[in-house]
């Protein structure tokens, strides 16, 4: 019988109430969900003022709703609790505290019996111990309040264990609600700490506080078990544990037959789940524990991407394919790239996106290499002669980044060396030769046009500023621009008016001379305000 209690109550928490700290409304569906389960498990009584006897649970049962029962029997009272608690925050009344420990020690002794059951029952060790760390915690939470530090220390730090051992070998979803637990348990612990005057680092708290050697065993043993399950994985200098259920039995399968559509459709699943896990629970360590799951994911589609580009190499040495046979393969291998590294994590690792690059030069390459021979038997020589010299630069540009990286990691699918390029900087080589000589045998036969382009040759000393509309076939150095430039005549204005101009009576003053008027202005008083005529 299995029973996940930590995730049993975070779902019921975060879907009933508890996402907007809405106590009331949680206590009100535990309430029912008790009601619920006592009437499908025969356990409902008619309400009587005579009996107040409860009908009492079978000695051996295999149904996990037994255990349920008591889940919610400790959370409604926990949620009432809570809900005192908020309501009594500004006053100064005591009768609130009071009821808030008579519910509190009420969840207490609901979370013990819950252990105590599993105790009892055929359950898994992995629900035993986490009846165990829910009961610790119910209990720490009624000595909290009850101001007993030390004793509430001691049981949040015991809790806080057992989940940090859980969210070492659970999957995805149970560590982060694992981590969620462990944050939600952190502050009560410094707070503990802070009135015994110890030490406020959790991590050293819980490293000072051993577990009892039960329980301590349990958690050897659950590891062991869950060890065995589960495999790391170590690529590129880097191990991660793969703690999805059935992941590493099918990454191993796949290392072996060199199959990996099943192993990413696992873990494509396994990263969907742990996207879904997050957006309903956040922790601390949650970007860690996604950091991983997407190590692993990149890990698988790595080996895919690089299985199908070596099975696209191996076709394009088969003689007898087609030229656009060849290059629609060359196409598909730098979409392979391409995906790969647009992968979480790839472009973060230096030295993976290095080869990344490199890969992608090469091929890139190699692929204007077989476009241009195309082009040749095309009898397009200046197309593929302009091909070739894109190969080139991606040839040198392979070259820089190489040596940048030095080489490619020992467990690298796909290598490029320098002899790879050097090979292939020979075939650029010797394809341009071919392309240019196949021109030359082309052309070089035809006397009359060879005539023709002699005649058209253009030995005058014509500048070529002076005609750029024409594109002369013989151009040097000297014929480009005549320097220093001779001089021309520009059109200006001459000197001559400027000077005749001082001279040059307008018609106006002419008309004020014929009317005996005088241009001067009069003196003495009237002369200040601009005279009198």
């Amino acid at each position: 019988m299995v029973v996940d209690v930590l995730k049993l109550i975070n779902e019921s928490r975060m879907t009933y109430g508890l996402r907007h700290q809405d106590y009331q409304r949680y206590r009100e569906y535990s309430t029912n969900r008790v009601r619920r389960l006592r009437q499908i498990l025969k356990l409902a009584q008619a309400n009587s003022k005579s009996t107040n006897a409860r009908k009492a649970l079978p000695e051996t049962f295999h149904d996990a709703r037994y255990l349920h029962l008591f889940v919610y029997e400790s959370e409604r009272a926990w949620a009432f609790a809570m809900e005192l608690k908020h309501a009594s925050t500004n006053s100064i009344d005591t009768r609130p505290q009071h009821h808030l420990i008579k519910r509190l020690k009420r969840a207490s002794q609901y979370a013990e019996q819950l252990h105590q059951h599993c105790q009892q029952q055929s359950v898994d060790d992995r629900t035993l111990l986490d009846a165990k760390a829910y009961a610790s915690s119910m209990k720490g939470y009624l000595l909290f309040e009850q101001q007993q530090w030390k004793e509430a220390l001691d049981l949040f730090i015991q809790s806080r264990m057992i989940y940090a051992r859980f969210a070492q070998i659970a999957h995805a979803e149970q560590e982060a609600l694992c981590y969620a637990a462990m944050d939600e348990l952190d502050p009560t612990i410094r707070f503990c700490a802070y009135r015994l005057q110890l030490d406020q680092d959790v991590e050293k708290l819980v490293d000072q506080h051993p577990l009892d050697k039960s329980v301590q065993d349990q958690l050897d043993a659950l590891s062991v078990e869950s060890s065995q399950k589960n495999s790391p994985v170590q690529w590129r200098e880097k191990t991660v544990t793969i703690k999805y259920p059935g992941l590493a039995e099918t990454i191993q399968e796949a290392q072996q037959s060199n199959s990996w559509t099943e192993a990413e459709k696992l873990v494509k699943k396994a990263v969907k789940e742990d996207k879904e896990a997050t957006a309903k629970v956040t922790s601390s360590k949650s970007a860690k524990a996604t950091e991983a799951l997407q190590y692993v994911f990149t890990f698988v589609e790595y080996h895919v991407f690089g299985s199908q580009i070596k099975h696209h190499l191996s076709t394009i040495s088969n003689q007898s394919l087609k030229p656009q046979q060849r290059i629609q393969l060359y196409d598909n291998i730098l979409k392979n790239i391409t995906y790969f590294w647009d992968l979480p994590l790839v472009r973060e690792d230096m030295a993976l996106d290095g080869e990344m690059n490199v890969l992608d030069l090469y091929y890139k390459g190699c692929r204007c290499v077989h476009v241009a021979a195309a082009y040749n038997e095309m009898k397009k020589t200046l197309e593929s002669l302009a091909l070739y010299q894109k190969a080139q630069s991606y040839v040198v540009q392979a070259k820089q980044a190489l040596a940048q990286i030095h080489q490619f990691a020992d467990d690298a699918l796909l290598k490029v060396t320098d002899q790879d390029l050097s090979e292939l900087e020979q075939s650029i080589q010797a394809g341009t030769w071919k392309s240019r000589a196949a021109w030359y045998l082309e052309h070089g036969e035809d006397e009359q046009e060879l005539a023709e382009q002699l005649n058209a040759v253009d030995l005058d000393q014509a500048l070529l500023i002076d005609q750029l509309d024409h594109y002369p076939s013989h151009i040097s150095p000297q014929r480009l621009v005549d320097l220093p430039p001779k001089f021309q005549p520009v059109a200006c204005k001459p000197f001559y008016f400027d000077l005749a101009a001082n001279f040059v009576k307008y018609p106006e003053e002419a008309i004020a001379d014929r009317a005996g008027k005088s241009s001067q202005s009069t003196g003495g008083f009237w002369g200040i305000f601009g005279g009198r005529k």
